[in-house]
Protein backbone atom coordinates (compact mmCIF):
# COMPACT_ATOMS: atom_id res chain seq x y z
CA UNK A 1 0.00 0.00 0.00
CA UNK A 2 0.97 3.31 -0.66
CA UNK A 3 1.45 5.74 2.11
CA UNK A 4 -0.90 8.51 3.19
CA UNK A 5 0.55 11.23 4.54
CA UNK A 6 -1.17 11.91 7.90
CA UNK A 7 -2.47 15.24 8.11
CA UNK A 8 -0.59 16.80 10.94
CA UNK A 9 2.59 16.43 8.81
CA UNK A 10 0.60 18.22 5.51
CA UNK A 11 -1.48 20.80 7.16
CA UNK A 12 0.76 21.47 10.43
CA UNK A 13 2.08 24.77 9.70
CA UNK A 14 -0.70 26.35 7.94
CA UNK A 15 -3.17 25.34 9.96
CA UNK A 16 -1.86 24.15 13.25
CA UNK A 17 -4.02 27.41 15.34
CA UNK A 18 -7.30 26.37 13.90
CA UNK A 19 -7.08 23.21 15.58
CA UNK A 20 -9.04 21.02 13.06
CA UNK A 21 -6.39 21.10 9.92
CA UNK A 22 -8.95 21.57 6.76
CA UNK A 23 -12.14 21.12 7.03
CA UNK A 24 -14.57 20.70 3.99
CA UNK A 25 -15.94 24.38 3.00
CA UNK A 26 -19.40 22.86 2.04
CA UNK A 27 -19.73 22.85 6.16
CA UNK A 28 -22.93 24.15 7.25
CA UNK A 29 -24.73 25.40 10.81
CA UNK A 30 -27.46 23.73 10.22
CA UNK A 31 -29.17 22.19 13.64
CA UNK A 32 -32.00 20.74 11.98
CA UNK A 33 -32.94 17.44 13.89
CA UNK A 34 -35.91 16.49 11.64
CA UNK A 35 -33.65 14.27 9.80
CA UNK A 36 -34.89 12.45 5.96
CA UNK A 37 -32.57 9.44 7.06
CA UNK A 38 -30.11 8.15 8.43
CA UNK A 39 -26.23 9.92 8.16
CA UNK A 40 -23.71 7.49 7.34
CA UNK A 41 -20.11 8.37 8.52
CA UNK A 42 -16.67 6.60 6.93
CA UNK A 43 -13.67 7.01 9.39
CA UNK A 44 -10.90 7.53 7.04
CA UNK A 45 -7.79 6.00 9.69
CA UNK A 46 -4.58 4.30 10.48
CA UNK A 47 -2.88 2.58 13.05
CA UNK A 48 0.00 4.82 13.45
CA UNK A 49 -1.55 8.37 12.80
CA UNK A 50 -1.35 10.23 15.41
CA UNK A 51 -4.01 12.70 15.34
CA UNK A 52 -6.94 10.04 14.64
CA UNK A 53 -7.44 9.40 18.02
CA UNK A 54 -9.27 12.75 18.27
CA UNK A 55 -11.41 11.59 15.50
CA UNK A 56 -12.33 8.55 16.81
CA UNK A 57 -13.13 10.00 20.34
CA UNK A 58 -15.60 12.63 18.31
CA UNK A 59 -17.39 10.08 16.60
CA UNK A 60 -17.73 7.46 19.77
CA UNK A 61 -18.94 10.27 21.72
CA UNK A 62 -21.30 11.58 19.39
CA UNK A 63 -22.73 8.05 19.18
CA UNK A 64 -22.35 7.34 22.72
CA UNK A 65 -25.26 10.44 23.06
CA UNK A 66 -27.77 8.94 20.92
CA UNK A 67 -29.07 12.71 19.65
CA UNK A 68 -28.96 12.02 16.29
CA UNK A 69 -29.65 9.45 13.03
CA UNK A 70 -26.29 8.01 12.72
CA UNK A 71 -24.34 5.29 12.55
CA UNK A 72 -20.28 5.41 11.77
CA UNK A 73 -17.19 2.81 10.88
CA UNK A 74 -13.62 3.10 11.20
CA UNK A 75 -11.49 2.21 7.92
CA UNK A 76 -8.16 1.26 9.48
CA UNK A 77 -6.30 1.45 6.19
CA UNK A 78 -3.41 0.16 6.64
CA UNK A 79 -4.48 -3.21 8.54
CA UNK A 80 -7.33 -4.00 5.93
CA UNK A 81 -6.76 -4.28 2.32
CA UNK A 82 -10.55 -3.11 1.72
CA UNK A 83 -11.05 -0.23 4.40
CA UNK A 84 -8.20 0.99 2.00
CA UNK A 85 -9.63 0.08 -1.20
CA UNK A 86 -12.90 2.13 0.02
CA UNK A 87 -10.96 5.02 1.48
CA UNK A 88 -8.08 5.70 -0.90
CA UNK A 89 -9.53 4.64 -4.21
CA UNK A 90 -13.54 5.50 -3.44
CA UNK A 91 -13.63 8.31 -1.62
CA UNK A 92 -10.51 9.84 -2.32
CA UNK A 93 -8.70 10.12 1.02
CA UNK A 94 -5.73 12.06 0.82
CA UNK A 95 -4.29 12.33 4.65
CA UNK A 96 -5.62 10.74 7.90
CA UNK A 97 -7.95 11.65 9.47
CA UNK A 98 -10.51 11.95 7.01
CA UNK A 99 -14.32 11.32 7.96
CA UNK A 100 -16.44 11.40 5.19
CA UNK A 101 -20.49 11.89 5.80
CA UNK A 102 -23.40 10.03 3.72
CA UNK A 103 -20.37 8.86 0.88
CA UNK A 104 -18.35 12.40 1.18
CA UNK A 105 -21.40 14.36 0.33
CA UNK A 106 -19.59 16.51 3.66
CA UNK A 107 -16.24 15.72 4.76
CA UNK A 108 -13.73 17.05 7.22
CA UNK A 109 -10.19 16.23 7.24
CA UNK A 110 -7.69 16.62 10.27
CA UNK A 111 -8.21 16.98 14.12
CA UNK A 112 -6.89 18.88 16.67
CA UNK A 113 -8.78 17.71 19.14
CA UNK A 114 -11.73 15.97 20.34
CA UNK A 115 -14.45 18.75 21.02
CA UNK A 116 -12.75 20.79 17.94
CA UNK A 117 -13.68 17.51 15.88
CA UNK A 118 -16.72 16.89 17.37
CA UNK A 119 -18.18 20.39 16.47
CA UNK A 120 -17.43 19.93 12.81
CA UNK A 121 -18.61 16.52 12.65
CA UNK A 122 -21.91 17.45 14.09
CA UNK A 123 -22.43 20.23 11.75
CA UNK A 124 -21.71 17.92 8.75
CA UNK A 125 -23.88 14.90 10.13
CA UNK A 126 -27.06 18.27 10.51
CA UNK A 127 -26.09 19.51 6.94
CA UNK A 128 -26.42 15.23 5.49
CA UNK A 129 -29.50 14.62 7.55
CA UNK A 130 -31.32 17.83 5.75
CA UNK A 131 -30.76 16.60 2.75
CA UNK A 132 -33.57 15.75 -0.39
CA UNK A 133 -32.82 12.09 -0.32
CA UNK A 134 -34.57 9.27 -2.94
CA UNK A 135 -37.10 7.47 -1.12
CA UNK A 136 -35.91 3.91 -0.71
CA UNK A 137 -36.04 1.54 2.63
CA UNK A 138 -33.61 -0.34 3.62
CA UNK A 139 -34.99 -3.78 5.42
CA UNK A 140 -32.07 -6.07 6.90
CA UNK A 141 -32.14 -9.00 9.23
CA UNK A 142 -28.55 -10.82 10.37
CA UNK A 143 -28.99 -14.37 11.81
CA UNK A 144 -25.80 -15.38 14.09
CA UNK A 145 -25.74 -19.55 12.94
CA UNK A 146 -23.05 -20.81 15.68
CA UNK A 147 -18.95 -20.36 15.44
CA UNK A 148 -18.43 -17.40 13.02
CA UNK A 149 -21.27 -18.11 10.47
CA UNK A 150 -23.99 -15.28 9.82
CA UNK A 151 -26.95 -15.51 7.56
CA UNK A 152 -27.89 -12.12 6.04
CA UNK A 153 -30.87 -11.15 4.52
CA UNK A 154 -31.87 -7.64 2.72
CA UNK A 155 -34.63 -6.11 1.09
CA UNK A 156 -34.42 -2.06 -0.48
CA UNK A 157 -37.91 -0.93 -1.35
CA UNK A 158 -38.30 1.71 -4.18
CA UNK A 159 -40.64 3.91 -2.90
CA UNK A 160 -39.99 6.16 -5.85
CA UNK A 161 -42.28 6.03 -9.12
CA UNK A 162 -39.53 6.03 -11.57
CA UNK A 163 -36.25 3.17 -11.22
CA UNK A 164 -33.73 3.23 -8.14
CA UNK A 165 -30.19 3.05 -9.87
CA UNK A 166 -27.91 3.25 -7.07
CA UNK A 167 -25.24 0.88 -5.24
CA UNK A 168 -25.43 -1.06 -1.96
CA UNK A 169 -22.80 -1.38 0.69
CA UNK A 170 -23.04 -3.79 3.36
CA UNK A 171 -20.58 -3.23 5.93
CA UNK A 172 -19.94 -5.91 8.25
CA UNK A 173 -18.33 -4.25 11.19
CA UNK A 174 -16.96 -4.88 14.84
CA UNK A 175 -18.36 -3.25 17.37
CA UNK A 176 -14.90 -3.21 19.30
CA UNK A 177 -11.74 -4.53 17.22
CA UNK A 178 -11.04 -8.06 18.28
CA UNK A 179 -8.21 -7.67 15.96
CA UNK A 180 -5.83 -6.00 17.83
CA UNK A 181 -6.51 -2.57 16.37
CA UNK A 182 -5.71 0.30 18.53
CA UNK A 183 -5.64 3.90 17.74
CA UNK A 184 -2.26 5.63 18.86
CA UNK A 185 -4.59 6.81 22.52
CA UNK A 186 -4.56 3.36 23.10
CA UNK A 187 -7.97 2.58 22.55
CA UNK A 188 -9.31 0.16 20.43
CA UNK A 189 -11.49 0.92 17.08
CA UNK A 190 -15.23 0.57 17.28
CA UNK A 191 -17.19 -0.40 14.57
CA UNK A 192 -13.85 -1.52 12.63
CA UNK A 193 -14.89 -2.50 9.25
CA UNK A 194 -13.68 -5.64 8.44
CA UNK A 195 -15.75 -6.81 5.16
CA UNK A 196 -18.28 -6.23 2.78
CA UNK A 197 -21.48 -8.41 2.86
CA UNK A 198 -22.31 -7.22 -0.53
CA UNK A 199 -21.02 -4.52 -2.32
CA UNK A 200 -22.62 -4.57 -6.16
CA UNK A 201 -24.83 -1.63 -7.82
CA UNK A 202 -28.87 -2.33 -8.14
CA UNK A 203 -31.29 -1.19 -10.09
CA UNK A 204 -34.77 -1.19 -8.75
CA UNK A 205 -37.91 -0.60 -11.10
CA UNK A 206 -40.50 2.20 -9.53
CA UNK A 207 -42.87 0.77 -6.31
CA UNK A 208 -40.57 -2.63 -6.64
CA UNK A 209 -37.89 -4.37 -4.45
CA UNK A 210 -34.47 -6.13 -4.88
CA UNK A 211 -33.47 -8.59 -2.28
CA UNK A 212 -31.03 -11.03 -1.46
CA UNK A 213 -29.52 -13.38 1.08
CA UNK A 214 -25.91 -15.06 1.82
CA UNK A 215 -24.14 -17.29 4.23
CA UNK A 216 -20.67 -15.28 5.70
CA UNK A 217 -18.24 -17.10 7.70
CA UNK A 218 -15.78 -14.85 9.65
CA UNK A 219 -13.59 -17.80 9.99
CA UNK A 220 -13.01 -17.98 6.08
CA UNK A 221 -12.39 -14.38 5.50
CA UNK A 222 -9.79 -14.37 8.18
CA UNK A 223 -11.84 -13.01 11.06
CA UNK A 224 -11.67 -15.90 13.25
CA UNK A 225 -11.85 -14.13 16.89
CA UNK A 226 -15.45 -12.64 16.30
CA UNK A 227 -18.39 -13.19 18.45
CA UNK A 228 -21.84 -12.84 18.11
CA UNK A 229 -22.40 -9.90 20.71
CA UNK A 230 -19.62 -7.60 19.03
CA UNK A 231 -20.96 -7.47 15.53
CA UNK A 232 -22.74 -4.68 13.72
CA UNK A 233 -23.86 -4.91 10.07
CA UNK A 234 -24.12 -1.93 8.51
CA UNK A 235 -26.18 -1.39 5.10
CA UNK A 236 -26.25 1.96 2.97
CA UNK A 237 -27.66 2.19 -0.27
CA UNK A 238 -26.10 4.93 -2.50
CA UNK A 239 -27.18 7.41 -5.73
CA UNK A 240 -25.27 9.57 -7.37
CA UNK A 241 -22.61 8.56 -4.69
CA UNK A 242 -24.54 9.95 -1.34
CA UNK A 243 -26.21 7.74 0.83
CA UNK A 244 -30.30 7.79 0.41
CA UNK A 245 -30.49 5.11 3.39
CA UNK A 246 -28.64 3.36 6.41
CA UNK A 247 -29.69 1.26 8.61
CA UNK A 248 -27.23 -0.70 11.51
CA UNK A 249 -28.23 -4.66 12.74
CA UNK A 250 -26.55 -6.71 15.66
CA UNK A 251 -27.12 -10.43 14.99
CA UNK A 252 -29.42 -12.75 16.59
CA UNK A 253 -31.66 -15.43 15.81
CA UNK A 254 -30.16 -18.26 14.35
CA UNK A 255 -31.91 -22.01 14.56
CA UNK A 256 -34.95 -22.46 16.68
CA UNK A 257 -35.29 -18.01 17.08
CA UNK A 258 -38.48 -16.55 16.10
CA UNK A 259 -38.41 -14.73 12.90
CA UNK A 260 -37.45 -10.61 12.83
CA UNK A 261 -40.41 -8.86 13.72
CA UNK A 262 -43.11 -7.22 11.24
CA UNK A 263 -41.74 -2.91 10.78
CA UNK A 264 -44.01 -1.72 13.98
CA UNK A 265 -47.53 -0.23 12.78
CA UNK A 266 -48.92 2.82 14.22
CA UNK A 267 -49.19 6.85 13.43
CA UNK A 268 -46.40 7.95 11.49
CA UNK A 269 -47.38 11.81 13.44
CA UNK A 270 -48.35 13.01 16.65
CA UNK A 271 -48.13 15.36 19.58
CA UNK A 272 -46.07 15.26 22.85
CA UNK A 273 -47.77 13.67 26.34
CA UNK A 274 -50.37 11.32 23.73
CA UNK A 275 -50.26 7.95 24.27
CA UNK A 276 -49.64 5.67 20.75
CA UNK A 277 -49.78 2.05 20.30
CA UNK A 278 -47.54 0.09 17.83
CA UNK A 279 -48.18 -3.31 17.12
CA UNK A 280 -45.47 -5.96 15.53
CA UNK A 281 -45.82 -9.85 14.60
CA UNK A 282 -43.13 -12.34 14.35
CA UNK A 283 -43.48 -16.71 14.24
CA UNK A 284 -41.29 -19.15 15.51
CA UNK A 285 -39.94 -21.89 13.60
CA UNK A 286 -41.02 -24.35 16.81
CA UNK A 287 -44.51 -23.03 17.48
CA UNK A 288 -42.83 -21.61 20.64
CA UNK A 289 -44.94 -18.92 22.16
CA UNK A 290 -43.29 -14.96 21.93
CA UNK A 291 -42.38 -11.91 23.60
CA UNK A 292 -42.02 -8.49 22.11
CA UNK A 293 -40.14 -5.61 22.78
CA UNK A 294 -40.19 -2.45 21.37
CA UNK A 295 -37.56 -0.14 20.94
CA UNK A 296 -39.31 3.97 21.00
CA UNK A 297 -35.64 5.60 19.72
CA UNK A 298 -35.59 7.65 22.42
CA UNK A 299 -33.42 5.99 24.99
CA UNK A 300 -36.42 3.61 26.67
CA UNK A 301 -38.28 0.67 25.58
CA UNK A 302 -41.54 -1.07 26.46
CA UNK A 303 -39.80 -3.99 28.13
CA UNK A 304 -40.61 -7.24 27.26
CA UNK A 305 -44.44 -8.06 26.28
CA UNK A 306 -46.61 -11.15 26.22
CA UNK A 307 -46.22 -14.00 25.51
CA UNK A 308 -48.06 -14.32 22.39
CA UNK A 309 -48.56 -17.24 20.52
CA UNK A 310 -46.53 -17.88 17.70
CA UNK A 311 -47.75 -15.43 14.95
CA UNK A 312 -49.90 -13.50 17.20
CA UNK A 313 -49.58 -9.32 16.84
CA UNK A 314 -48.18 -7.98 19.63
CA UNK A 315 -48.73 -4.58 20.65
CA UNK A 316 -47.40 -1.82 23.19
CA UNK A 317 -48.22 1.76 23.81
CA UNK A 318 -45.83 4.96 24.47
CA UNK A 319 -45.91 8.57 25.51
CA UNK A 320 -42.96 10.48 23.72
CA UNK A 321 -42.84 13.70 26.21
CA UNK A 322 -40.02 16.07 23.70
CA UNK A 323 -40.78 16.45 19.87
CA UNK A 324 -38.69 14.93 17.39
CA UNK A 325 -38.41 12.13 15.19
CA UNK A 326 -38.15 9.11 16.59
CA UNK A 327 -37.22 5.16 15.10
CA UNK A 328 -39.21 2.68 16.56
CA UNK A 329 -38.19 -0.99 16.07
CA UNK A 330 -39.24 -4.33 17.41
CA UNK A 331 -37.40 -7.31 18.58
CA UNK A 332 -38.90 -11.04 19.67
CA UNK A 333 -37.81 -13.66 21.76
CA UNK A 334 -39.33 -16.71 22.15
CA UNK A 335 -40.35 -18.63 25.97
CA UNK A 336 -36.83 -20.65 25.86
CA UNK A 337 -35.06 -17.21 25.48
CA UNK A 338 -33.85 -17.41 21.87
CA UNK A 339 -34.00 -13.59 20.38
CA UNK A 340 -34.68 -12.56 16.64
CA UNK A 341 -33.16 -10.15 14.95
CA UNK A 342 -34.53 -6.27 15.26
CA UNK A 343 -37.59 -5.39 12.77
CA UNK A 344 -37.04 -2.53 10.09
CA UNK A 345 -37.45 0.94 11.80
CA UNK A 346 -40.78 2.84 11.97
CA UNK A 347 -40.54 6.54 11.87
CA UNK A 348 -42.84 8.87 13.84
CA UNK A 349 -42.86 12.47 13.74
CA UNK A 350 -43.67 13.72 17.20
CA UNK A 351 -44.57 17.61 17.14
CA UNK A 352 -44.77 19.93 20.20
CA UNK A 353 -48.28 19.95 20.43
CA UNK A 354 -50.89 21.97 22.64
CA UNK A 355 -50.11 21.89 26.47
CA UNK A 356 -52.14 23.00 28.99
CA UNK A 357 -51.19 24.88 32.30
CA UNK A 358 -54.09 25.86 35.20
CA UNK A 359 -52.66 29.22 36.83
CA UNK A 360 -53.11 30.07 40.10
CA UNK A 361 -57.59 29.90 41.64
CA UNK A 362 -59.21 33.06 43.02
CA UNK A 363 -61.67 33.80 45.49
CA UNK A 364 -64.06 36.05 45.62
CA UNK A 365 -67.75 37.33 45.66
CA UNK A 366 -69.96 34.16 45.36
CA UNK A 367 -67.13 33.13 42.55
CA UNK A 368 -63.72 31.83 42.28
CA UNK A 369 -61.58 31.86 38.98
CA UNK A 370 -58.55 30.42 36.80
CA UNK A 371 -56.36 31.06 33.78
CA UNK A 372 -55.69 28.19 31.60
CA UNK A 373 -52.97 28.76 29.37
CA UNK A 374 -51.48 27.11 26.32
CA UNK A 375 -47.83 26.80 26.72
CA UNK A 376 -47.40 24.10 23.44
CA UNK A 377 -46.84 24.95 20.06
CA UNK A 378 -49.93 24.27 18.63
CA UNK A 379 -53.17 25.66 19.29
CA UNK A 380 -55.42 23.69 22.05
CA UNK A 381 -58.95 23.65 20.49
CA UNK A 382 -62.52 22.33 21.91
CA UNK A 383 -60.60 22.42 25.37
CA UNK A 384 -63.89 21.04 28.76
CA UNK A 385 -62.88 22.58 32.10
CA UNK A 386 -64.27 22.44 35.37
CA UNK A 387 -64.49 24.09 38.95
CA UNK A 388 -65.28 21.88 41.80
CA UNK A 389 -66.34 22.14 45.36
CA UNK A 390 -65.26 19.58 48.20
CA UNK A 391 -67.18 20.81 51.35
CA UNK A 392 -68.45 24.23 52.87
CA UNK A 393 -70.26 24.43 49.22
CA UNK A 394 -74.57 24.61 49.17
CA UNK A 395 -75.34 26.02 46.50
CA UNK A 396 -72.64 25.68 43.08
CA UNK A 397 -70.90 22.53 43.99
CA UNK A 398 -69.53 22.29 40.37
CA UNK A 399 -69.15 24.63 37.05
CA UNK A 400 -68.50 23.36 33.94
CA UNK A 401 -67.57 24.07 30.09
CA UNK A 402 -66.23 23.04 26.81
CA UNK A 403 -65.64 24.24 23.40
CA UNK A 404 -62.71 26.73 24.23
CA UNK A 405 -60.15 27.52 21.85
CA UNK A 406 -57.14 28.79 22.98
CA UNK A 407 -54.19 29.79 20.85
CA UNK A 408 -50.38 28.78 21.23
CA UNK A 409 -48.85 30.77 24.17
CA UNK A 410 -52.25 32.75 24.83
CA UNK A 411 -54.73 32.13 28.31
CA UNK A 412 -58.39 31.96 28.66
CA UNK A 413 -60.13 32.80 32.20
CA UNK A 414 -62.73 30.66 33.52
CA UNK A 415 -65.17 31.39 36.38
CA UNK A 416 -67.62 29.26 38.15
CA UNK A 417 -70.92 30.13 38.73
CA UNK A 418 -72.73 31.15 41.78
CA UNK A 419 -71.53 29.62 44.71
CA UNK A 420 -73.20 29.91 48.42
CA UNK A 421 -72.21 27.71 51.79
CA UNK A 422 -70.34 27.87 54.58
CA UNK A 423 -66.48 26.23 56.00
CA UNK A 424 -63.62 25.19 54.64
CA UNK A 425 -63.20 23.66 51.60
CA UNK A 426 -61.11 22.66 48.52
CA UNK A 427 -61.34 23.48 45.11
CA UNK A 428 -60.40 21.67 41.94
CA UNK A 429 -59.86 23.04 38.55
CA UNK A 430 -59.15 20.51 35.77
CA UNK A 431 -58.38 21.25 32.11
CA UNK A 432 -58.59 18.50 28.88
CA UNK A 433 -58.13 19.16 25.26
CA UNK A 434 -60.35 16.01 23.82
CA UNK A 435 -58.18 13.15 23.56
CA UNK A 436 -55.14 14.96 24.53
CA UNK A 437 -53.50 16.32 27.73
CA UNK A 438 -55.09 17.86 30.28
CA UNK A 439 -54.04 19.96 33.48
CA UNK A 440 -55.64 19.55 37.29
CA UNK A 441 -54.77 22.22 40.02
CA UNK A 442 -56.32 22.02 43.74
CA UNK A 443 -56.30 25.06 46.65
CA UNK A 444 -57.69 24.95 50.15
CA UNK A 445 -59.90 27.61 51.16
CA UNK A 446 -63.09 28.71 52.85
CA UNK A 447 -66.44 29.67 52.05
CA UNK A 448 -67.86 32.60 54.03
CA UNK A 449 -71.39 32.48 53.03
CA UNK A 450 -71.09 35.16 50.30
CA UNK A 451 -67.31 35.04 49.87
CA UNK A 452 -64.93 32.09 49.06
CA UNK A 453 -61.45 32.99 50.26
CA UNK A 454 -58.21 30.92 49.11
CA UNK A 455 -55.70 30.02 51.54
CA UNK A 456 -52.29 31.48 51.03
CA UNK A 457 -49.87 28.86 48.98
CA UNK A 458 -52.66 26.59 48.55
Amino acid sequence: MKKILPICLIGILLLSSFGVYAIDDKKTNNTERDFTHTVLGEFGTATWCGYCRYAHGALKEIYAEGEYQFYYMSLVCDVNSKAYSRAIGELGLTGYPTVYFDGGYRSTVGAGSVPSAKAAYISNINSCGGRTVKDVDINLNVAWLGGTEMEMDISVNNNEGSSYDGHLHVYITEIESSMGWYDTGGQLYTFAFLDYAWNEDIDISGGGTWEDSITWDGSSNGFSSITEDNIMVIAAVFSSNYVDDTVGVEPGGGAGAPSAPTQPDGESEGVVDIEYEFTSTSTDPNEDQIYYLFDWGDGTDSGWVGPYESGEEGSASHIWTEEGTYEIKAKAKDINGSESTWSSTHQIKIYGGARLDIKEINGGLFTVNSKIKNIGALDATGVSWSISFDGGAIIGKESSGNGLTIAAGEEQTIKSGFVFGFGSTKVTVNAEIPDGPSDTRKIGGNIYLFFIKMNPGG
